[in-house]
């Protein structure tokens, strides 16, 4: 083997690793997420989710992160389903962190879009 071989798959090897490390921590991130939001609620009288099981999370993604020194933002995209009876719902919320002393902690879910999926 050349030297360029070896550099072309020590390269691709080492974009591989970094790439399932960035998916390894951004999976954590989510399952983490899910479970902060157990107990939360979100919306008011007109439109609300309260958050009972993660179970009833069927998909969350991140579509944005800021991050300060002691605040960290989030807007998701939810899919939410608390039971068949109930139906499916899209949603798109504002999850706001603040830096605790034992870790991150959830100041507050604000709902931006709650909407019955047909």
């Amino acid at each position: 083997m050349t030297r360029i071989m070896i550099g072309r798959i020590f390269l691709w090897v080492t974009m591989a690793t970094a790439a399932a490390a960035a998916f390894s921590l951004r999976a954590s991130e989510l399952g983490q997420m899910k479970c902060d939001l157990i107990g939360q609620t979100m919306g008011g009288r007109e439109k609300c989710w309260k958050f009972r099981s993660s179970e009833h999370i069927k998909e969350l993604t991140i579509q944005n992160k800021t991050e300060e020194l002691q605040k960290r933002v989030y807007i998701i995209k939810l899919q939410l389903e608390a039971d068949k009876a109930c139906g499916r719902y899209a949603a798109e919320a504002r999850v706001e962190y603040f830096r605790a002393a034992t870790g991150w902690k959830i100041k507050q879910v604000g709902l931006l879009s709650l909407a019955k999926v047909h």
